[in-house]
Protein backbone atom coordinates (compact mmCIF):
# COMPACT_ATOMS: atom_id res chain seq x y z
CA UNK A 1 0.00 0.00 0.00
CA UNK A 2 0.90 3.10 -1.01
CA UNK A 3 1.28 5.88 1.13
CA UNK A 4 1.08 9.21 0.34
CA UNK A 5 2.35 12.77 1.33
CA UNK A 6 0.25 15.48 1.11
CA UNK A 7 0.35 18.63 2.95
CA UNK A 8 -1.72 21.75 2.44
CA UNK A 9 0.30 25.35 2.64
CA UNK A 10 -1.45 26.19 4.97
CA UNK A 11 -0.17 23.49 7.02
CA UNK A 12 3.60 23.97 8.28
CA UNK A 13 5.94 20.70 9.29
CA UNK A 14 6.35 19.48 12.51
CA UNK A 15 9.67 19.88 12.03
CA UNK A 16 9.09 23.57 11.54
CA UNK A 17 6.45 24.04 14.12
CA UNK A 18 8.73 22.68 16.59
CA UNK A 19 11.58 25.14 15.83
CA UNK A 20 9.79 27.75 16.15
CA UNK A 21 8.20 27.29 19.61
CA UNK A 22 10.51 26.43 21.22
CA UNK A 23 13.24 29.24 19.66
CA UNK A 24 9.98 31.64 20.13
CA UNK A 25 9.34 32.85 23.43
CA UNK A 26 5.70 32.72 24.87
CA UNK A 27 4.56 30.51 21.59
CA UNK A 28 3.98 27.50 23.93
CA UNK A 29 2.27 29.28 26.34
CA UNK A 30 -0.09 31.17 24.63
CA UNK A 31 -1.15 27.98 21.84
CA UNK A 32 -2.10 26.46 25.45
CA UNK A 33 -4.11 29.55 26.91
CA UNK A 34 -6.09 29.59 23.76
CA UNK A 35 -5.98 25.67 22.62
CA UNK A 36 -5.62 23.82 25.93
CA UNK A 37 -7.93 21.11 25.09
CA UNK A 38 -6.08 19.77 22.40
CA UNK A 39 -2.76 18.10 22.21
CA UNK A 40 0.39 19.99 21.85
CA UNK A 41 1.25 19.45 18.30
CA UNK A 42 -2.25 20.63 17.43
CA UNK A 43 -1.73 23.54 19.86
CA UNK A 44 0.86 25.02 17.83
CA UNK A 45 -1.04 24.06 14.35
CA UNK A 46 -4.04 26.12 15.44
CA UNK A 47 -1.89 28.91 16.30
CA UNK A 48 0.76 29.40 13.69
CA UNK A 49 -2.42 29.08 11.29
CA UNK A 50 -3.76 31.88 12.91
CA UNK A 51 -1.09 33.97 12.85
CA UNK A 52 -0.74 32.87 9.28
CA UNK A 53 -3.59 34.05 8.25
CA UNK A 54 -3.64 37.35 10.58
CA UNK A 55 -6.29 35.78 12.70
CA UNK A 56 -6.98 36.40 16.39
CA UNK A 57 -6.15 33.28 18.01
CA UNK A 58 -9.46 32.22 20.67
CA UNK A 59 -11.83 29.14 21.20
CA UNK A 60 -12.52 26.76 18.67
CA UNK A 61 -15.62 25.07 17.34
CA UNK A 62 -16.98 23.35 14.65
CA UNK A 63 -19.15 24.89 12.18
CA UNK A 64 -22.34 23.24 14.09
CA UNK A 65 -20.75 24.14 17.25
CA UNK A 66 -20.78 27.63 16.55
CA UNK A 67 -24.65 27.96 15.27
CA UNK A 68 -25.76 25.74 18.39
CA UNK A 69 -23.85 28.67 20.29
CA UNK A 70 -25.46 31.20 18.40
CA UNK A 71 -22.59 32.51 15.94
CA UNK A 72 -22.44 31.67 12.17
CA UNK A 73 -19.25 31.64 10.64
CA UNK A 74 -18.64 34.64 8.13
CA UNK A 75 -18.75 33.91 4.48
CA UNK A 76 -15.60 32.96 2.40
CA UNK A 77 -13.31 31.62 6.20
CA UNK A 78 -11.67 28.63 5.57
CA UNK A 79 -11.59 26.19 8.74
CA UNK A 80 -8.55 25.55 10.82
CA UNK A 81 -6.91 22.30 10.08
CA UNK A 82 -6.06 19.75 12.76
CA UNK A 83 -4.35 16.24 12.73
CA UNK A 84 -7.56 14.30 14.33
CA UNK A 85 -7.59 10.32 14.91
CA UNK A 86 -9.60 8.19 12.52
CA UNK A 87 -10.82 4.38 13.46
CA UNK A 88 -11.11 2.27 10.66
CA UNK A 89 -11.59 -1.46 10.25
CA UNK A 90 -9.26 -3.50 8.85
CA UNK A 91 -10.16 -5.23 5.35
CA UNK A 92 -9.86 -9.27 3.74
CA UNK A 93 -5.85 -9.66 4.15
CA UNK A 94 -4.73 -6.58 6.66
CA UNK A 95 -7.07 -8.09 9.52
CA UNK A 96 -5.97 -11.80 8.92
CA UNK A 97 -1.99 -10.86 8.92
CA UNK A 98 -2.09 -8.25 11.77
CA UNK A 99 -4.13 -9.23 15.38
CA UNK A 100 -2.47 -6.77 17.13
CA UNK A 101 -5.25 -4.80 19.03
CA UNK A 102 -7.63 -8.12 18.22
CA UNK A 103 -10.58 -6.33 17.10
CA UNK A 104 -9.95 -5.83 13.56
CA UNK A 105 -10.15 -1.90 13.56
CA UNK A 106 -7.37 0.41 13.53
CA UNK A 107 -6.36 4.55 14.19
CA UNK A 108 -4.38 6.69 11.57
CA UNK A 109 -4.01 10.37 11.31
CA UNK A 110 -5.43 12.34 8.72
CA UNK A 111 -5.56 16.29 8.32
CA UNK A 112 -8.94 17.69 8.46
CA UNK A 113 -10.44 21.37 8.09
CA UNK A 114 -13.39 21.21 10.21
CA UNK A 115 -12.56 23.89 13.05
CA UNK A 116 -13.48 27.72 13.04
CA UNK A 117 -11.84 30.22 15.69
CA UNK A 118 -14.13 33.12 17.21
CA UNK A 119 -12.66 35.60 15.13
CA UNK A 120 -14.24 33.91 12.08
CA UNK A 121 -17.63 33.79 13.33
CA UNK A 122 -20.63 36.49 14.32
CA UNK A 123 -23.24 36.17 16.36
CA UNK A 124 -23.96 36.59 20.09
CA UNK A 125 -21.90 36.88 22.57
CA UNK A 126 -19.93 33.81 24.54
CA UNK A 127 -18.72 33.39 27.88
CA UNK A 128 -14.82 33.21 27.48
CA UNK A 129 -13.55 29.93 28.40
CA UNK A 130 -11.52 29.24 31.20
CA UNK A 131 -8.38 28.17 31.10
CA UNK A 132 -8.06 25.12 34.14
CA UNK A 133 -5.84 26.19 36.67
CA UNK A 134 -3.13 23.60 37.86
CA UNK A 135 -3.06 22.82 42.05
CA UNK A 136 0.23 20.94 43.68
CA UNK A 137 -2.01 19.44 46.21
CA UNK A 138 -5.06 17.76 43.12
CA UNK A 139 -1.98 16.87 40.94
CA UNK A 140 -0.20 14.48 43.94
CA UNK A 141 -3.53 12.99 45.40
CA UNK A 142 -4.33 12.27 41.92
CA UNK A 143 -1.09 10.44 41.42
CA UNK A 144 -1.24 9.25 44.80
CA UNK A 145 1.60 10.59 45.64
CA UNK A 146 2.41 11.48 49.44
CA UNK A 147 5.23 14.51 50.23
CA UNK A 148 7.73 13.02 52.67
Amino acid sequence: MERQNRQSADIPKWSALLAEAVNKPGLIMKAYSNFHSYSIGNQLLALVQCYMRGLQPGPINTFPKWQALGRYVKRGERALTLCMPISRKRRGEESDNDESNGEGTFTSFVHKARLFVLAQTEGEDIQPQVTPEWEAKRALAALDIAIV
